[in-house]
């Protein structure tokens, strides 16, 4: 009997069989991506003397971005940078968000880390974004900030170092401010800088004058850091303390 080619000696159950089989080989190889929505972030602060305060971090979709460099701040992102409030920054969430507050409890002191527990995102849903913002105390508009980066789709462990930014909103004086919030030029000094006896740090001057001749930007954009002076000097803040370059934090984000 004549065969014309190997097609003909495979019957037609055989053959529909084996393409039921390979579909399913291809699906179960991409089903980590498919199900990778477990998510996990852990921040390390890297600065000698800087402070951050409770920290937002949020899964949420493409449509939203917390702030664009070189435009003018939002007051909700002027609000976290000169004040740590997050509260205006959570209303413009879009809905669907998924969001962690505060993962270290406080204020992450230099030197600390904190790790939120799991929370969903990325691949699988429809935030695929990822973003985390926090004040730098004591700064005078300062904050860092992941900005809508890209959830990564396939599990594993992604970090990242993390630069701190200019709201613009506020010359950077570093001169203690008369009262807190926002639109009151100088920095604030929470209780958190406080030393072992309950003062202000000796390393804070309150009294300095600042420097008269700092102005606000205008707009967003990378932080050249603190500047500081030595005792006597215009900063409130000891140099040899409080600045500091970039990177000023580290990111660890675990996708499971």
């Amino acid at each position: 009997m004549y065969i014309p080619n190997d097609r003909a000696s495979t019957p037609k159950s055989h053959t529909s069989l084996f393409k039921k089989i390979l579909l399913a080989s291809t699906v179960l190889a991409a089903s980590p991506a498919i199900f990778a929505a477990d998510l996990t972030v852990t921040v390390t602060n890297l600065t000698r003397g800087t402070w951050f305060t409770p920290m937002l971090v949020a899964a949420h979709p493409a449509n939203f971005k917390a702030f664009t460099d070189g435009t003018a701040a939002s007051v909700e992102l002027q609000s976290i940078a000169e004040a740590g409030d997050t509260t205006g920054m959570q209303a413009l969430l879009p809905a669907g968000t998924v969001k962690v507050v505060d993962p270290a409890k406080g204020p992450l002191k230099p030197g600390g880390s904190a790790t939120t527990g799991t929370f969903t995102g990325g691949a699988g849903t429809a935030n695929s974004q990822l973003t985390l913002l926090a004040m730098l105390v004591p700064t005078n508009d300062g904050f860092l900030a992941l900005n809508a980066i890209d959830i990564p789709t396939a599990p594993g462990t992604y970090t990242y170092n993390v630069t701190a930014y200019d709201a613009g909103t506020e010359a950077n004086d570093e001169k203690k401010a008369a009262a807190g919030g926002i639109n009151q030029p100088g920095m604030i000094f929470p209780a958190f800088l406080n030393d072992a006896t309950g003062k202000l740090s000796a390393d804070i001057n309150p009294n300095a004058t600042g420097f008269t001749n700092a102005t606000k930007e205008g707009f967003v954009h990378i932080h050249r850091g603190i500047v500081g002076s030595a005792n006597g000097g215009p900063s409130a803040l000891d140099n040899t303390v409080y600045r500091w370059l970039n990177p000023v934090a580290r990111v660890v984000l675990t996708v499971k």
